[in-house]
């Protein structure tokens, strides 16, 4: 069998190992120069900066993205890490001495009082949702009888928060915004609105590893909760193993090589062909990239099924970023107590939300991130120095003015309102590379920059795995397994399996 992959992110990598594992003959299309899309790394004169805050959950022992590396061969080196977060008038960073897994539930209280029913509440509701979710992943592997009743006892008990959104979820817990905006600020960063969130999804990104390494996994000897970890040498390095575990296996890429069409004949794909008018035919084809883009530009709408066209017009791709991406002669670590902190500047995660889909950049003033990815993987940056990113979302497109004008100042901005945490930040800047939505959009080959696939709005479908066009399959983060670097990796594992069943 032969297989042609279009893109060479972690999804199309995904795509090609696990077919080429299999004895398929892989070909890999990539548009750019290099692959990775935008988990490769950006560069200048010695320093290397990752795309955004890749503190990454699956990737730990027990996890689905570190067995499905497994099952392909792959080890990476990994450390477990925790981030910190400093809202308008308090900060979340964990205490020196391991006070338990709760120790954010005792924090809140004694900053709330008036809040500690509620807050309490909330600990038990989310508890509740990792065992769902935890009898939902066993049930679905083992398939057996008793993992389906436990399941089912373990939805009893929050089946009553079905339907809600994050917004009326948290005022069901939570009359103050300080403590709403806790647990629903991380919405933000995929341009979605508390409202237009679906409320039990609100622990799992809220689970207490993320902002505590120490919080144990295992609950009552069976890993309920997820880790978090940085890949050492950056996720590039995931690039890497994949790309050589295809090499390896007879695959082959082709860089600077875009597909013009997907063939079609009789509604089945029959394979590509180039910009450069050379035809490859195939067996099956694998998709990545955005939804629209690929399935009216290459593919065609007049080869989909009405329900199929009614998906790709609901969904939403999310909004832009902005990124400065610095390299240092300090150490950030010295005012920053980890590698990743949140810094949000309002409670009105709504209100921001809604700027950002009016084409308002907040310029850092909502709120901002710094990531330095060299506290992890110190060979991202000459020695003595340190790889620095202050990042934001933002629209992509300005309502007044454009990036290519503004960019200077808004990182002028940026940086400013990242000094008043990391003190001296401005004299100690030696290498500075500005990336707005035009850069990203450029990588991503997309008509809008959605950096990281589509909002998860209540309600809205996203494109299956499985298109209209038999053989023709669609993975990445705008597919239905929508976004992250574990995402993406089990969308392709869900879409090779379709493939296997293909043949019997």
């Amino acid at each position: 069998m032969k297989a042609v992959i279009i893109g060479s992110g972690i999804s199309g990598l995904t795509s090609a190992a696990l077919l080429a594992q299999a004895g398929a003959s892989v070909e890999v299309y990539e548009q750019n120069p290099n692959i990775g899309g935008v988990t490769a790394f950006a560069r200048k004169n010695g320093y290397c900066w990752e795309q955004g805050p890749l503190l990454l959950g699956e990737f730990l022992p027990g996890e689905r993205a570190y067995e499905l590396l497994q099952s392909l061969g792959i080890t990476l080196d990994t450390v477990r890490e925790d981030r910190g977060i400093e809202m308008p008038d308090y900060s979340m960073w964990h205490p020196e001495h391991y006070a338990g897994p709760y120790w954010r539930r005792e924090r809140l209280k004694e900053l709330f009082p008036e809040e500690a029913k509620g807050i309490d509440a909330y600990y038990r509701f989310s508890d509740d949702m990792l065992w769902v979710q935890y009898y939902a992943l066993r049930s679905e592997k083992t398939g057996r009888l008793i993992d389906k009743i436990y399941l089912f006892f373990a939805w009893q008990k929050v089946k009553k928060y079905a339907g809600l959104s994050a917004e009326q979820l948290m005022k069901r817990f939570f009359r103050r915004s300080e403590v709403r905006a806790l647990f629903t600020g991380i919405l933000a960063d995929m341009c979605v609105a508390p409202s237009e969130f679906q409320g039990l999804g609100v622990p799992f990104f809220n689970i207490e590893t993320a902002f505590d390494k120490r919080v144990p996994l295992t609950v009552k000897g069976r890993q309920i909760r997820g880790g978090y970890c940085y890949i050492r040498g950056g996720v590039e390095k995931l690039v890497e193993a994949l790309a050589q575990k295809i090499t390896d296996k007879g695959g082959t890429f082709h860089t600077g090589a875009t597909v013009e069409k997907i063939l079609v004949e009789d509604g089945k794909t029959t394979g590509i062909r180039l910009q450069d008018k050379n035809t490859i035919e195939a067996d099956i084809v694998i998709a990545s990239g955005g939804g629209r883009e690929v399935f009216y530009d290459l593919v065609g709408s007049e080869y989909l099924t009405d329900e199929y066209r009614e998906i790709l017009e609901e969904y939403h791709p999310m909004d832009a970023v902005f990124m400065v991406h610095l390299g240092v002669d300090f150490d950030p670590l010295k005012y920053q107590k980890a590698a990743l902190c949140y810094y949000y500047n309002t409670y009105d995660i709504e209100a921001s939300v809604k700027k950002l889909r009016d084409g308002i950049y907040h310029e850092g003033y909502d709120g901002f991130l710094i990531y330095v990815p060299s506290a992890v993987s110190p060979k991202m940056a000459p020695p003595g120095c340190h790889a620095v990113t202050i990042y934001t979302i933002c629209p992509d497109t300005l309502r007044e003015g454009n990036w290519e004008k503004k960019k200077e100042a808004y990182a002028d901005t940026l940086i400013s309102l990242a000094e008043t945490h990391l003190p001296g930040l401005t004299e100690h800047i030696q290498e500075k590379l500005i990336m707005t939505p035009v850069e990203y959009r450029n990588m991503m080959h997309l008509e809008k920059c959605s950096f990281g696939g589509n909002a998860p709005i209540m309600g809205v479908r996203n494109s299956p795995h499985v298109t209209p066009v038999k053989d023709l399959y669609f993975v990445g983060a705008q597919s239905e397994s929508m976004g992250g670097v574990a995402g993406v990796m089990m969308g392709a594992k869900k879409a090779f399996d379709e493939i296997l069943k293909r043949d019997v």
